[in-house]
C-alpha cells in the first residue's frame, strides 16, 4: 500500500471553490478499485491550508488515478485556487498492513 499525503495552500477568495471541485475529485476517487481511502482535511487554525490523506493498493494505483477524467478535470481547475504549488510527499504503510483494516 502506498498513502500519499498532498498540502496545498488555496488563495482566502477560492475556499468554496476549492472544496466543491475536491469533494467533487473524492467522489471519484474513492470509486477507483485501487483506492482504499481518500480523506479531505481543512485546517482549523489556516482555513486555506488542505491536506489529502490518499490510501492507494500499489503504486499502479496510483498511476491509474492520476489518468481519470475527474482528477484531469480537478487538477486544471483548483491550479489557478492555489496560492502556491501543492506539496505531495509518499510514505510506504507500515501499518495497518491489510487492505481489510482500512
Amino acid at each position: 500500500m502506498i498513502v500519499r499525503v498532498v498540502d496545498i495552500q488555496v488563495r482566502p477568495e477560492r475556499l468554496e471553490e476549492f472544496i466543491s471541485a475536491t469533494l467533487a475529485n473524492r467522489c471519484g476517487s474513492i470509486a477507483e478499485p485501487g483506492v482504499l481511502r481518500f480523506d479531505v482535511l481543512q485546517s482549523e487554525q489556516d482555513p486555506g491550508r488542505f491536506l489529502l490523506y490518499e490510501v492507494y493498493h500499489d503504486l499502479a494505483a496510483t498511476e491509474a488515478h492520476k489518468q481519470t477524467a475527474h482528477y484531469q478535470a480537478w487538477r486544471l481547475a483548483v491550479e489557478p485556487m492555489m496560492a502556491s504549488p501543492r506539496q505531495g510527499k509518499a510514505f510506504k504503510v507500515l501499518a495497518p498492513a491489510e487492505p481489510a483494516e482500512w
